[in-house]
């Protein structure tokens, strides 16, 4: 039986991308999927989903996420062994946090 976990949680350095999740050898369900601002100021954010070896698909590009502001989802993702979520702040000052299982 799988537990409920948090997958990953990154706070991205300015204008960089960082790597939340890494699919398991079994595959990985990501089913909470929070982002919060915790800057003075707007931040666009950006998150994509790459298949093992394949090209990053985008879920939010350049999305403009308020000050001080956050939003939670609750997806239903699942990645397959190797695939990955990325994850990008242009402020280096937003929190992005996966849960979920890992198969």
């Amino acid at each position: 039986m799988s537990s409920y976990l948090v997958l990953g949680n990154q706070t991205p350095a300015a204008a960089s991308s960082s790597t939340l999740v890494t699919g398991s050898t079994n595959g990985t369900t990501v089913s909470s999927f929070n982002v919060c601002n915790k800057g003075g100021s707007t931040d666009s954010i950006r998150v994509s989903i790459t298949k093992s070896g394949g090209s990053a698909y985008y879920i939010y590009y350049n999305f403009n996420l308020p000050a001080n502001s956050s939003i939670r989802e609750t997806p239903g993702w699942t990645l397959a062994s190797g695939d990955t979520i990325t994850v990008y702040s242009t402020t280096g000052n937003t929190d992005f946090i996966a849960t979920g299982v890992q198969l």
